[in-house]
């Protein structure tokens, strides 16, 4: 299989399994031949951390949902193509998901689920679920039964995966299942170290 291109979102500030996974996993990844970027605040330490792991970051102003996010996320996938996107807090896959919509959904978003909060059972958010994003990841079995029986996802758009299960398997089968589109399957760009920015957000680097 071709090395694939993924980015991954993360809009959370704080530190902890789910940032150290998201950075172990690309990890991975990228030893596989994956082309792996990571978006993110400037002001978060997953952004400061990502450049020890060799995962290049872009800065972004999604650490809130606010529109000056939305449209950074939007201009920098209208010019940076992708095989998959995979979100992992709520701000992130929100923004990632209505920017698909506006851009007229070229690349495919796995939502990745670390937490065992409640997910609500609002019309909105049954749309981000199921209709916004291709496929569900749960950080586990437990979580992933919740999404089935307490809100009603189906089961076939789902998947479970321990630590490291998504590098190795999930993200890159998905990528290129029959279901998503094959014209964004890209070859994988070496990975640079270095940090960069997006639509004029201050770099750390």
């Amino acid at each position: 299989m071709s090395g694939l291109s993924i980015v991954h979102t993360e809009a959370s500030l704080g530190w902890g399994g789910q940032e150290l996974r998201i950075l172990s996993e690309s990890q991975g990844l990228m030893r596989r031949g994956h082309e792996v970027r990571l978006l993110c605040p400037p002001e978060s330490r997953i952004y400061a951390e990502a450049p020890a792991w060799g995962l290049p970051v872009i800065a972004a102003p999604i650490g809130k949902k606010r529109l000056v996010g939305l449209k950074c996320m939007a201009e920098w996938f209208r010019k940076n193509r992708c095989d998959v996107i995979s979100t992992h807090s709520s701000t992130d896959s929100w923004l990632a998901a209505l920017a698909m919509l506006a851009l007229g959904r070229p690349y495919p978003i796995v939502r990745t689920r670390h937490i065992s909060a409640p997910v609500p059972t609002n019309r909105l958010t049954r749309w981000l679920y199921t209709r916004a994003t291709a496929r569900i990841v749960t950080a586990g079995e437990a979580l992933r039964k919740e999404l089935i029986e307490r809100n009603g996802y189906p089961a076939a758009r789902s998947a479970s995966a321990s630590f490291g299960g998504t590098t190795r398997a999930v993200l890159p089968s998905i990528a290129t299942s029959a279901m998503l589109p094959t014209a964004v399957v890209t070859h994988a760009r070496p990975a640079s170290m270095a940090c960069t920015s997006a639509c004029g957000t201050p770099s750390l680097a």
